[in-house]
C-alpha cells in the first residue's frame, strides 16, 4: 500500500497542473466533437459499429489530441509502443486514457503488467510513490453518448477510490471546475460481461 495513503484529487490535480488538466478536457470534448461528426458523416454506418469499435474510436481521438496539446509540456513524457500507451507526469504520475462506466467501472486485460498499473500499492519513500491514473470519459452504453471528462485513481483495476467528472470553466481561476463522483460499485449486471470482453484493454 501507498506509504503515505491514498491521494486526494485536489493534490493529483495540483501536481499535474492546470495547463495539463485543461488539455485532457480539450481533448475530451474535442473527441466528442470528432465523434459527432463522424456519425453525422456517415450516419447509416453508427447503428453497426461494434463496442470495440467505438471504444477504439474516441482512445485514437483522445489520444492524438492530447499528445498533441501536452507533449511540448515540462515534465510530461508519451509513451506510445504497442500495446502500450501512457502519458507519464513528472517522476509520480502514470496515466492511461479510460472510458469510465456506471460505478467508475473501466476494462482492461487481466495480465499481470496491467493488474501491476493498477494496484497502485507500491510501497515507496513518502512523496515518491509511484501512482497511476485513469484519464478518459463517462459512457453512456444505452445512448451511445461521450460524457463528461473524467480521472480516477484506484486500488486495483475494479476498486475505484474516487473519480472526478471535469469540465471547462471560465469563472474558475485554475480554468476548470471538477465535481466528485461516488465511486460506490452498482449491483451486478451481467450484461455487461460480454461488452467488456469486446472492448480493447486501452480504451
Amino acid at each position: 500500500m501507498i506509504s503515505a495513503g491514498y491521494p486526494e484529487c485536489d493534490r493529483v490535480l495540483a501536481d499535474l497542473g492546470a495547463p495539463f488538466v485543461q488539455a485532457f478536457i480539450d481533448a475530451v470534448d474535442g473527441a466528442r466533437e470528432d465523434f459527432a461528426a463522424f456519425k453525422e458523416w456517415q450516419p447509416g454506418w453508427f447503428p453497426n459499429f461494434t463496442a470495440r469499435f467505438t471504444a477504439n474510436f474516441l482512445h485514437e481521438r483522445i489520444w492524438d489530441r492530447l499528445v498533441r496539446l501536452v507533449e511540448s509540456m515540462d515534465g510530461i513524457h508519451v509513451h506510445d509502443v504497442e500495446p502500450t500507451r501512457e502519458l507519464h507526469s513528472g517522476t509520480s504520475y502514470s496515466i492511461r486514457i479510460k472510458r469510465h462506466h456506471p460505478g467508475d467501472r473501466i476494462s482492461a486485460y487481466p495480465t499481470d503488467a496491467s493488474r501491476a498499473f493498477w494496484s497502485n500499492n507500491v510501497v515507496a519513500l513518502e512523496g515518491l510513490e509511484p501512482l497511476s491514473l485513469a484519464l478518459g470519459y463517462y459512457w453512456d452504453s444505452e445512448r451511445r453518448i461521450v460524457g463528461e471528462a473524467i480521472t480516477s485513481f484506484r486500488d486495483g483495476k475494479d476498486n475505484p477510490i474516487w473519480a472526478i467528472q471535469l469540465r471547462r470553466n471560465a469563472s474558475s481561476p485554475a480554468g476548470f471546475s471538477w465535481t466528485p463522483v461516488a465511486p460506490d460499485l452498482p449491483e451486478v449486471d451481467l450484461s455487461g460481461v460480454v461488452r467488456d470482453a469486446e472492448e480493447e484493454s486501452e480504451s
